[in-house]
Parts: C-alpha cells; sequence; structure tokens
C-alpha cells in the first residue's frame, strides 16, 4: 500500500477524534443523540476537556489506567476520551459484571481511578474492598441516597475548565487496553497506542467502508466492546458524523423504535441479535429503509443467517473479522463506497481490508495451499504491543508485528476469507479436522433449529465425535428430530461430520460478555454431565 497513513511523532488520539471536528468548524452539529437530546461537537469538546482537566486534579499520572464502567451513554465518550487527551490509559468493562470480575479488573488494572455507572453500584461496591491501587471512584448517574461514599459526576464535571491542551503523548504511547473475550481463562489487556486506533478508522472506516459526515450511527453491541467502540463512537466522531446512544437492553424493540426515529443509516450489529430481529413477528416490525448497511461481527454469521436478513430486510450486510489484539477489522464485506460497487458474499468474510497484510500457516508454521485451512497471521499497523502481565501469552500470540490468534480459516482463489473456528474449537474427527461453524451452519438450515452448538466429545472408543447441543424453535426436541437432524446434515455434508449424538435443551445457549456462544461453559457441562 502506497499511501499507508502515517502519524506525527507528538499525536493524542483524542485531538484525532474529538479536537479535529472542532477545528474543522463542526461545533455546531449534532455528535450524539441521547434519550431525545441533541449534544453538539462543541459541547462533547468542552465535556471531555473539563473530564480531563478533573483526571488530573485527581492525581491521574501519565499513562495510568482509568478504568471506566459505564452504560452507553454520552459520558462514556467524555470519560473515555478526557483520559486519553489527559495522557491515561483507558480501559473499558462491561457495567453488568458480578463483583468477583470487578474485583479482578480493579486489581489487574491497577487503575487508580475508576468511573463507574450507578446502575453498577451493587456489585462494583463490593469488589472496592480488596482494590489495592484504587483512590477515586466517580459514579455517573443513580439517586444522590445510592452514591454519598463517591463522588458525583454530575457536580465534579462542572469543577472544571472546558479548555485543555492535549498531553504531549507520543503516537506509540499506550493508550488503550482492550480486553479479550477470556475464551481460555481470565480477560487480558491488549496493549494499543494512540496510533493504532487512527491508523484502522483510516484505512477501513474511511477508505474502505466509506463513513460519511452525513451518516448516523447505531449499535446493539455496547460501548464496552471495542467492535462498537469502534463503530459507534470513534468512525462516526472521526467523520464528523452522529452517533445514536442508549442505556436500554439492545432488544429488537427499542432498536426499531431508533433506527426508524433517528433516520439511522449505519447498524451495527451480530448474528445473535439479526437472528432476534428475524424471530419478530411482522406486526412488531418497523422501518429499516434508511439503513444503507449494517455491520456484523463478533462472531460467524452463518450463510442461512445472512441469506434471510436479505430476503426480509433488504439491508445489506457488512460482514467481517477483527480482535481486540489488532483494535479492529481487518477481513471485511464492503458496502457501495470509495472502492466502488458493493462487494458482499454470504458465508464469507470479505477480502482483506488493504493496509493488512495475512499469512496462512499449517501447524509446521508452512503457508498452506489456496482453499486449504491454516492459522491466520495479521499484519498492520494496529496489532497490539503486548497482552500486559502475561508474557507467555503474549509470546505465543503476539510475534514482531503479527498477530497470531489461533483461528483457522481459508482462503478461496478468487480472495475471499472463509472462517472455519477457533483452533482449539475445531474437532478432528477420524484425523480430519472439523469445523464446528460448517456443521452449525448446516443445522441453522433447518426448520425446527432456533440455535446450535456443536462441540467434541468422546465416544465409547475415546474418538472425538461432533455433539450437537440443539435450542428447538417449538417443543423440547426428542428422539425422532435428534435423527432427523443428524441424517440432514449427512445428507449435506461428508458423513464424518454429521453430529454423532443430538442433546436439546429448551434454555438459550450461554454466552459470554461479548455476546459469544460461550463453547468452553457448554464443554464442561457436558464433561460434568458424562462423568
Amino acid at each position: 500500500m502506497t499511501d499507508k497513513p502515517t502519524f506525527p511523532d507528538t499525536f493524542n488520539m483524542a485531538s484525532y477524534f474529538v479536537d479535529s471536528n472542532i477545528e474543522a468548524g463542526r461545533g455546531s452539529k449534532t455528535a450524539i443523540r441521547f434519550e431525545g437530546k441533541s449534544i453538539t461537537y462543541q459541547q462533547v469538546f468542552e465535556n471531555v476537556n473539563r473530564a480531563g482537566n478533573g483526571l488530573l486534579n485527581l492525581g491521574l499520572q501519565a499513562e495510568q489506567r482509568v478504568l471506566v464502567c459505564l452504560q452507553d451513554r454520552p459520558e462514556f465518550a467524555y470519560a473515555w476520551f478526557g483520559a486519553l487527551k489527559a495522557g491515561g490509559v483507558a480501559t473499558q468493562i462491561n457495567p453488568q459484571l458480578p463483583k468477583e470480575d470487578y474485583a479482578y479488573y480493579l486489581n489487574y488494572t491497577k487503575a487508580p481511578i475508576a468511573i463507574v455507572d450507578a446502575a453498577a453500584l451493587a456489585e462494583f461496591e463490593p469488589a472496592i474492598k480488596n482494590a489495592r491501587h484504587l483512590r477515586e471512584v466517580v459514579v455517573v448517574g443513580g439517586e444522590e441516597g445510592t452514591r454519598s461514599k463517591w463522588t458525583a459526576w454530575e457536580d465534579w464535571i462542572q469543577k472544571w475548565s472546558p479548555e485543555m491542551q492535549a498531553a504531549p503523548t507520543s503516537k506509540d504511547d499506550p493508550a488503550v487496553w482492550l480486553f479479550t473475550s477470556g475464551t481460555t481463562g481470565q480477560s487480558k489487556g491488549a496493549v494499543h497506542t494512540h496510533a493504532h486506533f487512527a491508523f484502522n478508522t483510516e484505512v477501513y472506516a474511511k477508505r474502505f467502508i466509506g463513513m460519511k459526515e452525513s451518516d448516523i450511527t447505531i449499535a446493539g453491541p455496547r460501548l464496552f466492546f471495542g467492535y462498537a467502540t469502534g463503530t459507534n463512537l470513534m468512525f462516526p466522531f472521526a467523520v464528523g458524523a452522529t452517533t445514536v446512544l442508549f442505556r436500554d437492553r439492545p432488544l429488537p424493540p427499542k432498536l426499531f423504535e431508533l433506527i426508524e426515529r433517528e433516520k439511522c443509516t449505519v447498524f451495527t450489529s451480530v448474528p445473535t441479535l439479526i437472528n432476534n430481529f428475524l424471530q419478530t413477528p411482522l406486526a412488531e416490525r418497523k422501518s429499516l429503509k434508511s439503513l444503507r448497511f449494517m455491520w456484523s461481527a463478533g462472531e460467524a454469521l452463518p450463510r442461512d443467517l445472512h441469506e434471510r436478513w436479505e430476503r426480509e430486510y433488504g439491508v445489506p450486510i457488512v460482514d467481517g473479522i477483527g480482535s481486540a489484539e489488532s483494535f479492529h477489522i481487518y477481513i471485511s464485506n464492503r458496502p457501495k463506497g470509495p472502492l466502488g460497487d458493493a462487494d458482499i458474499r454470504p458465508g464469507s468474510l470479505g477480502k482483506i481490508v488493504p493496509g493488512y497484510e495475512m499469512k496462512l500457516l499449517d501447524d509446521a508454521g508452512q503457508p498452506v495451499k489456496p482453499g486449504d485451512v491454516g492459522t491466520l497471521w495479521v499484519g498492520g499497523d494496529s496489532v497490539a504491543l503486548n497482552y500486559h502481565a502475561a508474557y507467555e501469552k503474549s509470546k505465543e500470540h503476539l510475534r514482531g508485528g503479527w498477530a497470531v490468534s489461533g483461528d483457522k480459516f481459508r482462503c478461496d482463489e478468487q480472495g475471499y476469507w472463509w472462517y472455519e473456528g477457533r483452533g482449539d474449537d475445531l474437532l478432528k474427527v477420524g484425523g480430519i479436522y472439523v469445523s464446528p461453524l460448517e456443521v452449525e451452519n448446516c443445522l441453522m438450515q433447518h426448520a425446527a433449529v432456533k440455535e446450535c452448538c456443536v462441540i467434541g466429545r468422546d465416544d465409547e472408543a475415546g474418538l472425538c465425535k461432533p455433539l450437537a447441543i440443539v435450542v428447538p424453535k417449538q417443543g423440547t426436541g426428542d428422539a425422532k428430530l435428534a435423527e432427523e437432524l443428524i441424517a440432514w446434515c449427512k445428507d449435506k455434508l461428508a458423513r464424518y461430520k454429521a453430529p454423532r449424538w443430538v442433546q436439546f435443551r429448551t434454555e438459550a445457549l450461554p454466552r459470554n460478555d461479548r455476546d459469544k456462544i460461550d463453547r468452553k461453559k457448554l464443554r464442561a457441562e457436558d464433561q460434568t454431565r458424562s462423568k
């Protein structure tokens, strides 16, 4: 890529995403729509400065972490960018965690300051007791009685000047920790610099996707998730667009209402939410005609789900894949935009985003043949420096500018990439790798299946065979349906890929805080049941 974006040595990403809008004359333009109110870029700029000045007054030192635990509300933007502008490191976490998780994050990040949503206090307060490094808690929202021990954001923010010079950080200074999904233990913070976020924004959001100043964005995934921090905060701010924020649960009725009322043009979603939209009765649906495209990421999007969405709603789905290690998406389908007509292939993740490079290697570290499955290596100027306090994990997955996740992919002769699952999720059946996603996609095409997950289970000979855990659309499932589903897969897949067993459950499949199916938990449950 000959025009790869570069950034000056002295570079603060808060200036890139926030101050630039004032410099461009967009101070009076709406930056955020929240609960019926419009907040301009000038107001965002001033509140970011107030938050930054306030954090410095609380004693924040360069590169110290600020733990942001907030719902999707304007204060998230003020606190997050304020920490960065002050020279701190922003770390955002889910405001719906149990106290044990909060205790872990407080001690892992060593954050001296936490900015916490009043809605999270019931679980957050017990975790403070053993937080060795925490000095200050600023509480956003809530009634006076629920926050009396702590500093109230609404009073605190007004004390500080709306003017502030950005800390003279280096483009290579740590800026944000993005937490991994924690599929193999507790989440770790992937350490990113100020330039990482601007790089992906330039090559992906602006050049590949074509984000516009006229866009109005909205997201189902919450802002603590790096995927949504990008698509519903950084990307719109980078082009002077408008983001719609809301605190309610991101369910179809609320999203239908807001998309129609706010005339949203870009919607950030995940496959689970897409499926929920498709399950919504026709009488309860509202218009999505304002949307020019919808993002999907976070988990694999089955081809059948993609095609059903396009038939029923007609909104293009831009499916892609990114990671905490690379900040955001590096392989993607694309809507109509700077690179020409839309290039969307249901079932695939699309093509490499220019500015990144990929290689697929086998278990011996050698390149695989076109069409074969290999381990993906991602190179680009947004790859994390390391995982904090995880040297061995850093050595394994972050190798000299390359991120090696262990995820398995294949690339066809036309340059389209296909996700085959995490390396630790693949099943080796009869000596041949089987992708659970391929089997799940097949099962999801059956009319009786609402959702499913395929994991490995040893048979009586100790050999791994696929087990399908299925939530039926109706009823509880029985032996007849199990036989039908197995036969269905044998008819459409190589026979060894078909489930050996089908296990039914009526409750929804467990999910982690990124709303991905929790395979680890399902495997543990099955192992316990099998003993």
